[in-house]
């Protein structure tokens, strides 16, 4: 069987594989294909397409939205969009915007309270869109931390002192925005968000699939989502979230997948045919 991993990040967000390391890497693991789903950016989607028609991996173009419900980060994924389409280009703009001015904001509050750490250290860290993650790099480096998850824990999780909120983005305006870019919007790893009546909102919307196999969703979970892709209507797509090496409870490459026709799937749903 044709494997997928629909949940993967690179250098051009928070991902430590620049967008042609990842693909070389789906080709090393076997898969048929791997979707390039980085924060906020569409940066690296040039770069791995390349790669993949290359190499004979399948690059499936994607993003990851971060947005926000009942005081939750809830991320949408979007597959097979247009990566010129003004409306999302203006977004993510804005989000880029936000993350700089936010990390300004962070590595402030990081100072007062007695953290050596500047902006340049964390800039370098990122290469590409900017976030918490690479704040905690640079944490570890300097050794406040040994990890992300203490990172976070300690410094940078919501009500810590290094912690301040993002632009306020709510999935219910993501979903069709993904849509009017001619994409596929999916809901990523819904439990770890906890909050399944999203979905009555969000599928008359337009939502077209969950994230039911994810790493931190354990198996009855994964069954649990499945049996709601079905209720809904939608389809139960899956990923690794891999990020590369030293990110906060992600699986390899290729090691949460699904079959190859969901990528099908995808791809016939999409109303944008510029990736064909």
């Amino acid at each position: 069987m044709q494997l997928a991993d629909l949940h993967a990040h690179t250098t051009a967000s928070d991902g430590t594989f620049t967008p042609r390391q990842l693909v070389e890497l789906a080709k090393q693991n076997g898969l048929a294909a791997v979707a390039v789903t980085d924060h906020d950016t569409t940066d690296g989607l040039a770069a791995a397409w390349a790669a993949g028609r290359e190499l004979g991996v399948d690059v499936v173009p994607g993003i990851e939205l971060s947005t926000t419900f009942e005081g939750r980060e809830v991320h949408v994924l979007g597959y097979y969009y247009d990566p010129e389409h003004e409306e999302l280009r203006d977004l993510t703009a804005r989000m880029r915007e936000d993350r700089l001015n936010r990390l300004d904001k962070m590595i402030g509050r990081l100072q007062d309270a007695g953290v050596s750490i500047n902006k340049q250290e964390v800039l370098e860290e990122a290469q590409g869109a900017v976030g918490r993650p690479h704040i905690a790099r640079v944490l570890i480096k300097k050794g406040y931390v040994r990890d992300i998850p203490e990172a976070f824990e300690q410094y940078l999780g919501s009500g810590k002192i290094g912690y301040v909120e993002r632009l306020k983005v709510s999935p219910a305006e993501a979903v069709p925005l993904i849509l009017r870019a001619g994409g596929v919007p999916v809901i990523a790893h819904p439990g770890l968000v906890g909050k399944d009546y999203l979905f009555d909102t969000l599928v008359p919307l337009g939502l077209v699939g969950l994230e039911a196999h994810h790493p931190d969703h354990p198996a009855e979970q994964r069954k649990h989502y499945e049996q709601l892709a079905r209720h809904h209507g939608l389809l139960a797509t899956g990923g690794s979230d891999f990020h590369g090496s030293g990110a906060e409870h992600r699986g390899a490459l290729g090691s949460v997948h699904v079959p190859y026709t969901v990528v099908e799937t995808l791809r016939e749903k999409a109303a944008y045919k510029g990736w064909t």
